[in-house]
């Protein structure tokens, strides 16, 4: 699934966490994004890395088939490039690449409350191109809870709007500041029925297969401690 999703923006410090929510449990800086922070949905969950050029490679894994996405994109939030993925690795012929006209250097950091189009051209492995508009709109700072974990957070929404005159595409996010992660809801072509994706909780650590009832179909259930092997016995002389 293609996202055409984000916006790049400043850093602010995460909300207090919870009473009883303890500290390692939840990540807290863009410093823990470096080494991997883990968001789970009931049928999914998504790792967020920062890599050294100061982009976010966002991976998104499936349960039920380890299907999924790739996406590379400024602080989570301009989409640079994308692939479809099976199993964690990326399928042939899906991959996207978004030019944007005015530069990635020139992406402008937004903040809670402010909007900002600029024009982008699309192109697929296949050939396929598409010039479009993208409108990042964020609204006002608030508090959101991620399982016990509170953070101050932008909710965001990206119109993109093809030159074609096709119907926009509309993508739902929420960005996280002190990360530097936008978390995404899910997206429709306007005037679409719209189901939004929540998580249910986030963290430095990858989710266990079956912690939460989770299980890939067809999957072997977790191997337990091998059963030691006899010792060698003394070596027989005549052979």
């Amino acid at each position: 699934m293609f996202h055409s999703k984000r916006i790049a923006a400043a850093v602010l410090p995460a909300l207090a966490l919870t009473t009883g929510a303890a500290l390692a449990e939840c990540p807290t800086s863009i410093a823990d994004t470096t080494d991997s922070i883990y968001v789970t949905f009931n049928d999914f969950h998504i790792r967020y890395e920062l890599l050294s050029d100061g982009t976010v490679m966002e991976e998104e894994t499936n349960f039920d088939d380890g299907s999924g996405f790739r996406v590379n994109s400024l602080r989570g939030a301009y989409v640079l490039q994308s692939w479809s993925t099976q199993n964690g690795m990326i399928v042939p012929q899906t991959g996207e690449a978004t030019t944007w006209a005015v530069g990635p250097v020139n992406l402008p950091v937004l903040s809670a409350g402010q909007s900002w189009s600029g024009s982008t051209v699309r192109l697929h492995d296949d050939g396929a191109r598409a010039v479009e508009t993208v409108t990042v709109a964020t609204q006002a700072a608030r508090q959101t809870m991620i399982g016990t974990c509170a953070y101050e957070s932008w909710p965001m929404v990206v119109t993109t709007s093809p030159d074609d005159g096709t119907a926009d595409y509309i993508d739902y996010l929420t960005y996280l500041p002190s990360l530097g992660i936008a978390i995404y809801h899910g997206g429709i072509q306007e005037g679409e029925q719209f189901t939004r994706d929540e998580p249910t909780s986030i963290s430095t650590e990858p989710p266990l297969q079956g912690e939460t009832g989770y299980l890939l179909d067809g999957a072997a259930p977790m191997p337990g401690n091998p059963t030691p092997a006899a010792p060698p016995g003394q070596p027989d002389p005549n052979k």
